[in-house]
């Protein structure tokens, strides 16, 4: 089953997925006196007289050798007026690297930290990592040497589909991008290139058995319903503390609500894309926030029973429920770190929304709450037994035990 989002030309997108029996990674060779020949623009008609007259030419350049080296090309609309662009390239008969370097679904459009432009991102194996590093660093030689720019050229079945500048060494872990437009790779190329990455590496023939296409429309009343489940959850788990606890309750129902403005705000800024996977992660990570004060809360109504007064019962709780808290949230995240190691696209969408949540929750659990009790205690307020959610029944009954012990 594949799967790719955005895509508005399904039909396209089987053609490259169909067309997916070799994926090459190649260098360009430096050749005297030009890189490649220019861009040649032509009706649709004539690329293939013009690719023999570039073959022809370029056969001429010093880095052509028969036997050794092919020409390859490029095919995109012109960016001005009707036509094809055609460039042609000398690169090696066989690929420097094939598909069997890029992990699984390694290629993915993202938006540069540094600069917010569009880009592309690979994740290689370790053993295509170490290929890539070899590779690169002889391009950068090359290139030396020659005085030309290094070109990685990325073929589907011997036609180019991008051929951007190598700047350094590379490793597992590779961007591409266009610093030459105000917003880096154009929308359209950034996911051609992602899903021909993506596809190109499958080992098999392809043949289309079924084919679905889900409208924008029905993508968002999806995550529109995912979003109301999770705050009528919220509101849920918000009641229930309150009922639960009383005015402990009412702390706690403050501290995730602080806990929500903070995550929203975090999603904002980095930015994040929110999937239902993702929705999925912030649901869970509310639970364990609100798991985080049931744990305080308990201990600390476990000490007014004992007999001790509020202010010392909140002391005492906060003491001795943060240990389990502690460990209980240390282990989600582990397992978060592993889900985003060990899986790709939306399931590590899960994994860090969940971790940012885990961590805020340890955060909003420990010491906001703390804080705002501390406050009250500070105001004069008083914190009885039954605000606090602790019967006198109860209180008597376990002072009696502690008497018979």
């Amino acid at each position: 089953v594949v799967q790719i989002p955005g895509v508005k030309n399904p039909d396209e997108v089987i053609r490259i997925i169909g067309s997916t029996a070799q994926l090459g990674f190649y260098q360009v060779l430096a050749g005297d006196p030009a890189l490649t020949e220019p861009p040649q623009i032509v009706p649709a008609d004539e690329v293939d007289n013009i690719k023999e007259d570039i073959r022809e030419n370029l056969k001429d350049d010093d880095a052509y050798k028969e036997g050794k080296t092919k020409v390859l090309f490029s095919e995109t609309p012109a960016r001005q007026g009707d036509g094809i662009e055609v460039y042609g390239y000398i690169v090696n008969e066989n690929p420097d690297l094939t598909g069997d370097s890029l992990k699984q679904n390694g290629a993915n459009v993202e938006f540069d930290q540094t600069t917010g432009k569009r880009i592309v991102s690979l994740e290689l194996t370790a053993e295509g990592g170490r290929q890539m590093g070899e590779l690169t660093q002889r391009m950068l030689n090359d290139s030396l040497a020659s005085g030309e720019p290094a070109q990685l050229a990325i073929a589907l079945d011997q036609d180019i589909q991008s051929a951007p500048t190598v700047e350094d060494t590379l490793g597992a872990n590779i961007s591409i991008s266009n610093d030459g437009l105000p917003d880096g790779l154009p929308e359209d190329e950034a996911k051609q290139l992602e899903t021909v990455l993506n596809t190109g590496a499958l080992p098999v023939n392809m043949q289309v058995i079924s084919q679905t296409t889900v409208g924008p429309t029905l993508g968002l009343s999806s995550l529109k319903s995912g979003l109301l489940a999770s705050l009528v959850g919220f509101g849920l788990v918000l009641l229930l503390l309150f009922v639960i606890y009383r005015a402990l309750g009412v702390v706690a129902d403050l501290a995730l609500l602080i806990y929500a403005f903070l995550l929203w705000g975090l999603i904002v800024i980095i930015p994040i894309t929110v999937t239902l996977p993702g929705i999925a992660g912030i649901v869970l990570s509310i639970g364990v926030a609100a798991d985080a004060n049931v744990v305080i809360f308990e201990r600390i109504k476990e000490e007014i029973r004992r007999g001790k007064t509020p202010r010392s019962a909140i002391q005492a709780g906060y003491d001795k429920g943060f240990r389990a808290i502690l460990d209980g949230n240390v282990t989600t995240l582990i397992t978060a770190f592993i889900l985003f190691a060990l899986s790709s696209g939306s399931v590590r969408g899960f994994a860090v929304l969940l971790s940012i949540g885990v961590v805020l929750s340890m955060f909003t659990a420990i010491v906001i709450t703390r804080a705002l009790l501390g406050l009250l205690s500070d105001r004069g307020i008083h914190l009885s037994p039954a605000l606090m959610g602790v019967s006198k029944s109860t209180i008597s009954a376990t002072q009696q035990q502690a008497k018979v012990r």
